[in-house]
């Protein structure tokens, strides 16, 4: 205090300040174990991408809002254990199946592209290539050269597996599921479509799945490689319809695909090399639309016994050895035009 009886002004300015620094340092403190705490970044990064591990492969649950299946992502071993070709039917002038003015050819383009990066995310180890990745088809002259050209394609990229993606349709909307064709000694193929069906019906794609392996498709049954013609679903089934144009859906049905795929190649990497059988070296062109006739009318004996009046039969076609003894065939049957 002054003399005068009044407070010094000095010693008050220093205590003011003195008690200003206090204040902040402490503020700032609290501020900053708070913000530590309640802002800390979080890694983003997948771990399953981290080169550090020593472990071939490592896991993670589906991006696309699917906790059913683990996906396992594998590390780059430099070396390609296997070539991977994928075909999404039809395209270009060829629109293939149409419900509600939504084209075949649409949907197979978009869930193919998806199952390619998906394969490319999960195994660099796998060479991944595509027949098609656009509507363009410069190829297409009428469906007897296209099915010629996309067989040829299996040679010429050298390809190990060969997967064609379809959705199919029929007269009764009932029938539902998946279909997936294959060679009847194609024990390899029979065993990787398998895990494609439950890897499927584990994301409730579906609960109806069926092995075809007594038709004579050309994509298929002339193949000299381990080949399917899938078909997802039926564009005339409400519930399969809904899930085949649902990006979401298509998306976890793309990545459920190659997980399917991805996983059985390197679990299997002493796979045999599919032999085609003598008595499969020739066999008369199947155009797609009886594919989807074949796959319908199986899947409809199955599920109630239906019959498509409208499936297309080549009256050229050789008789497969292999062919189940008990399939009914259809009397009313026309010939593939």
């Amino acid at each position: 205090m002054a003399k005068n009886g009044r407070p010094n002004i000095k010693n008050l300015k220093w205590t003011a300040a003195i008690y200003t620094v206090t204040l902040c340092v402490i503020s700032l403190i609290l501020y900053g174990t708070l913000f530590a705490k309640t802002y800390t970044p979080v890694n983003n990064e997948d771990p399953v991408v981290d080169n550090s591990t020593t472990e071939s492969s490592s896991t993670t649950k589906s991006s696309a809002n699917d906790n059913s299946i683990t996906y396992k992502t594998y590390k780059d071993q430099h070396e390609t254990v296997a070539t991977v070709l994928l075909d999404a039917g039809h395209g270009g002038m060829d629109g293939g199946n149409v419900t509600n003015d939504v084209m075949e050819k649409d949907i197979n383009l978009t869930i193919t592209n998806k199952v390619a990066d998906y394969l490319k995310e999960l195994n660099p180890n796998i060479d991944v290539k595509l027949i098609r990745t656009t509507d363009d088809t410069p190829w297409f002259q009428d469906e007897f050269t296209d099915l010629d050209y996309r067989l040829e394609q299996q040679t010429a990229q050298n390809a190990d597996y060969f997967f064609s993606i379809h959705c199919n349709s029929f007269d009764d909307p009932s029938v539902e599921g998946m279909v997936f064709f294959v060679n009847p000694t194609d024990t390899v193929m029979k065993d990787l479509v398998t895990k494609i069906g439950e890897n499927l019906q584990d994301i409730n794609w579906t609960e109806n799945s069926n092995i075809i392996d007594y038709e004579l498709l050309q994509l298929v049954t002339m193949s000299d490689i381990h080949s399917t013609l899938i078909e997802l679903g039926y564009m005339t089934n409400e519930f399969d319809f809904k899930n085949l144009t649902d990006p979401v859906e298509q998306d976890k049905a793309a990545k459920a695909i190659a997980a399917a795929i991805s996983d059985y190649i390197m679990e299997n990497p002493d796979a045999p090399d599919y032999v085609k059988p003598s008595d499969q070296n020739s066999v008369s062109n199947m155009p797609h639309a009886s594919i989807d006739s074949a796959a319908a009318n199986a899947q409809a004996k199955s599920q109630n016994g239906a019959v498509d009046p409208n499936a297309a039969v080549d009256p050229n076609a050789v008789t497969d050895p292999n062919a189940d003894p008990n399939a009914a065939t259809d009397p009313n049957a026309v010939p593939a035009q």
